[in-house]
């Protein structure tokens, strides 16, 4: 795929997202997909497991809009930065709904091989996520003086 298709596919596969068509989300990923981020230890592996994780994210966050900040492709690889908005209705990280309104920034490092996505890597500002949904500081972060 060109660089510009790359760009593109991420504005489609936003839209899915926000239309809640996760199985046409996740079709482009490859089978052998692997899935990095720090808020799911151990990754994601596969599509199935991609469509689970937001099937619970959509519980949390039932009202959840994303929305394209920008997009970078060079090769085989694509570099999106989203904004993520949304409601706390449901569980999420062990926290209970709060009805808070939250909003947060995501940037994803993906590789496309033959038009499947094989492998993302995704580093989400969670920590500005829980302190607004009231998960006080970030497991393992210490203060620098």
């Amino acid at each position: 795929m060109s660089e510009q298709e790359n760009i593109q596919r991420v504005h489609d596969r936003v839209a899915l997202l926000n239309a809640r068509d996760f199985s046409s989300y996740v079709a482009p990923l490859d089978d052998s997909f692997v899935g990095e981020s720090g808020a799911v230890p151990g990754g994601l592996r596969g599509p199935e497991n991609v469509q689970q994780q937001l099937l619970m994210m959509m519980v949390a966050f039932p009202d959840l809009h994303i929305e394209v900040e920008q997009v970078i492709a060079s090769g085989d690889f694509v570099v999106s930065c989203v904004k993520l908005t949304g409601t706390h209705k449901g569980t999420y990280a062990g926290i209970p709904a709060t009805n808070k309104t939250v909003s947060w920034g995501v940037c994803t490092v993906s590789e496309v091989r033959n038009g499947k996505t094989v492998r993302s890597r995704l580093y989400g500002d969670n920590g500005s996520l829980l302190r607004q949904i009231g998960g006080g500081s970030v497991p393992g972060a210490t203060a620098v003086e």
